[in-house]
């Protein structure tokens, strides 16, 4: 073709200048070439926070609310509910639960959450690429009107086991949307506002977990015959999802590259962007289209292949990073955290709910912060990893040194409980800055459409497993040496400053190709294509 030959011509002087290995062939110097030429001719424009972009963030986004409301809706009542399931049981099988059988019994229901979790996480990518990024959404519901009905009956019918049935179902169901929800986001997001929106599936979290935490309270569903209304709860978010997500687009990537349906996807483009004008943001789809096209379907078995290796292992880290900082032993063990801290029942439910308050603010200003033009994701998560281990070094300080003083009344290191809830306050500070968000959609920053769901579906399936993990062993861990346990994640926090220093590539504003070309200069190799991608790039 023409095109072709231009680019022999002009590839022979940038060979000349030793900016295009001659090792290359012709269509591969034609396919950078031509690339290039395109991009120079038609910049994507910075996009606008439209109503039907904006709307459609809000539908989706109902399935990360739906998903932080089962990490706090149980902590707040846990020991109401812990004294349902004792009777239950003793009404059940004639005998009651001792203590110790109590507490495991609970673990189980808190830690079924994350093995649903883990399963619904494991397909995410097989359903966003069968139904679609909304219609898995929409066909989600289906599945948290069941878990709603099971953990609600459970107290009606006297059945606790319902409540272990229903955190599984409801887990598969926060599993799916978190692998479906950021990949959602973003595809249909602007560039400049692709941080801020993946953002927003983290903060609907945070604002979740903080509105499940207030209806625990006593004197609203926290009593012991309303607490059943706090898993009927489920349905109200799932029904306004059922009515509103009709009514947004698919993922426009998805259209083109998966179904092949490019009229639709431009149409739903120009109606999330607000205008006619995304021919460049089209003829950037078609490149990855085409891509993809010629392209097997990448599997999950086809990700631990040398090419995609090492993209996959810093999603994975990413991922490991959130759960392993010991994030969720303080939003599911709160009360458990202020009660070791000498904190009365009634001031460890409101120091639960500050947390919760300063985690959704701190959030809020992370989504401002993501898309800064002095911040990237990279430096964001290393001062957030960062602040944690700090924090998670002077709550271990604070609870020992109250600890010395417990055995008298009162205690004299007092002051020590009031500071392991400021120190509390700062991990989850630090925790929003950065790992609470970005992980999410980091994974989806990393790789092509084509790879995009099988390599989501290992990433949420690797976050849901270590959340299991956590959930599992922490009691036991705080049981065999208190406050020490916290130095466990400590050096976690501490690996993963490291490697997020040493491995982790900055995203941020950059296509796909751009990241992988900045992973290959970080670990030595590919220097000739990299060259060949930045001067593009410039």
């Amino acid at each position: 073709s023409a095109g072709t030959q231009a680019a022999r011509m002009i590839s022979t002087n940038e060979e000349e200048k030793g900016r295009v290995p001659a090792a290359m062939d012709r269509e591969q110097k034609a396919s950078l070439i031509e690339k290039t030429e395109l991009s120079q001719r038609q910049p994507i424009p910075d996009g606008k926070l439209t109503g039907p972009l904006v709307f459609a963030v809000f539908a989706v986004t109902l399935s990360s609310f739906q998903f932080g409301y089962h990490i706090g809706c149980i902590n707040a009542p846990m020991e109401i509910i812990t004294k349902f399931v004792n009777s239950s049981h003793k009404d059940m099988f004639s005998k009651p639960l001792d203590e110790g059988e109590v507490k495991l019994a609970w673990s189980i229901a808190v830690s079924m959450f994350a093995v649903g979790g883990m399963a619904g996480g494991l397909l995410s990518g097989w359903a966003a690429d069968r139904f679609g990024r909304k219609g898995a959404l929409l066909l989600n519901n289906i599945i948290a009107f069941i878990a709603a009905v099971l953990m609600t009956g459970s107290y009606y019918v006297n059945a606790y086991p319902l409540i272990i049935l229903g955190r599984l179902i409801i887990g598969f169901n926060c599993g799916l949307s978190s692998g479906l929800v950021p990949m959602y986001l973003t595809e249909v997001s602007p560039v400049n506002y692709r941080g801020m929106l993946g953002s927003i599936h983290q903060l609907l979290v945070t604002i979740s977990i903080l509105f499940s935490q207030i209806l625990g309270l006593d004197f609203i569903f926290g009593s012991e015959y309303r607490w059943p209304y706090i898993f009927a709860f489920t349905v109200v978010p799932s029904a306004i999802q059922l009515l509103t997500l009709p009514a947004c687009v698919e993922s426009p990537k998805y259209s083109l590259i998966v179904k092949g349906k490019g009229d639709q996807a431009e149409r739903d483009l120009k109606k999330l962007r607000g205008t006619d004008e995304v021919e460049a943001e089209i003829n950037e789809m078609k490149e990855e289209a085409y891509v993809a096209e010629h392209q097997d379907k990448v599997s999950i078995a086809d990700l631990f292949g040398p090419a995609l290796r090492k993209p996959l292992i810093i999603a994975v880290m990413m991922m490991l990073s959130q759960q392993l900082s010991g994030i969720n032993v303080a939003m599911f063990y709160s009360n458990e955290i202020f009660k070791g801290a000498g904190l009365e029942p009634a001031a460890r439910t409101y120091a639960t709910i500050a947390m919760g308050s300063v985690n959704v603010i701190m959030t809020i200003i992370s989504v401002w912060l993501v898309d800064h033009p002095k911040f990237g994701r990279r430096s964001l998560h290393l001062t957030g990893l960062t602040g944690m281990l700090i924090s998670s070094l002077l709550l271990t300080g604070a609870l020992t040194i109250f600890q010395q003083g417990a055995s008298t009344v009162p205690n004299p290191y007092q002051a020590a409980s009031y500071a392991s809830i400021a120190f509390v306050l700062l991990f989850v500070i630090s925790f929003a800055t950065g790992p609470g968000a970005i992980p999410w959609f980091f994974v989806s920053e990393l790789f092509h459409s084509n790879e995009r769901g099988s390599a989501s579906s290992i990433a949420v399936a690797v976050n849901w497993t270590a959340n299991l993990f956590v959930g599992l062993f922490f009691l036991p861990l705080n049981n065999a040496i208190g406050q020490y346990s916290f130095l466990v994640f400590c050096a976690f926090l501490a690996f993963f400053i490291f490697y997020t220093f040493k491995f982790v590539p900055e995203t941020k504003g950059k296509t796909v190709d751009q990241v992988l070309a900045d992973l290959k200069r970080r670990s030595g190799d590919g220097e000739a294509l990299e060259e060949v991608e930045l001067d593009n790039r410039n």
